[in-house]
This record gives C-alpha cells, structure tokens and sequence, in this order.
C-alpha cells in the first residue's frame, strides 16, 4: 500500500460529501467591511478542475464590494436575506439585480459588479466556472490557507 500524499496531482479529485462543520472551519476572505466569503471547493485544496463553490455573508451595513469579472461566470444562490447588485456593462450602462432567499442570479464573465448593502443580513452559496489556475489572484495569502489545508486533512 503506497502511503497518500496530499501534494500529488489530483490527490483530493474524488467524490464526496461536504458537511457544514467542514465548510464552517474554512479559512474566511475578506471582500470588504462587513463581506466575507469561505471557498470550500477549489483546485487549491480540491483540485476541482471546472468550478469553484463558497458561501458569502454580508452584514446589513457592509461596505460594497467591487470586481471586474474579466474570465469566468458566476452565480449566487441566495440562502438567507437578499442581495442587491449593480452590474455594468462595457459601454457604461447599468442594471440593478436583487435576490432573495431561494433566487438565483446568474453573472457572467465581461461585466463589472458591485455588490450593494440592503440593510439585511445576508448570505449566498456561489459557483465560478471555469475555475482558474491554482491560486487566488487577489489574495495570495488566503490561497496559500487553501492549499495548507490539503496536508492537514490528510486523504
């Protein structure tokens, strides 16, 4: 029997379930004051190929968040609260979008977002696709927590 090695390609690229205890000890991002999110699918720690999941929570009062979604598509499943966003196009126009628990907005690659407070706690389940290579752009150090967590889960 070979021993497991949690760094060998596609070590953790098998089926199985995920339970909230597993999800709520995932290392939390921070969007902005009062946005946070858990990746608890990703090729850092998963190897998960074509997606990326995590839970975001928003306080009533938080700060908005901003992102330039420049190569992959996202969705936000609403659990709890509602969300409001601003989406921008490439010539400039906007459109509002707001979803409430058990909505699902669908946001593709090529627009800007924003992620507005609503005066409500919120929290969403969100999938991105396709998941880019290993790492977190904008957060290295997070990244680095991800991939950690491979040798301390073990198989």
């Amino acid at each position: 029997m070979t021993e497991y090695d949690p760094d060998a390609r596609n070590a953790r690229r098998y089926p199985r379930v995920i339970v909230p205890e597993e999800i709520d000890k995932m290392p939390v991002l921070t969007f902005n004051t009062g946005i946070v999110t858990n990746i608890f699918l990703s090729r850092e720690r998963d190897d998960a190929r074509y997606f990326r999941h995590g839970y975001c929570y928003g306080e009533p009062d938080h700060l908005p968040y901003h992102w330039d979604q420049k190569d992959f598509d996202e969705t936000h499943y609403v659990l709890e609260g509602k969300i409001h966003l601003v989406v921008e196009d490439a010539a400039g126009r906007t459109v509002v979008l707001e979803a409430a628990a058990g909505e699902h907005i669908y946001l593709p690659a090529g627009y800007k977002y924003t992620l507005e407070n609503t005066g409500v706690t919120w929290k969403f389940l969100w999938t991105s696709g396709p998941s880019p290579k290993v790492g977190v752009a904008d957060a290295p150090d997070y990244s680095r927590e991800l991939k950690a967590l491979r040798a301390a889960e073990g198989n």
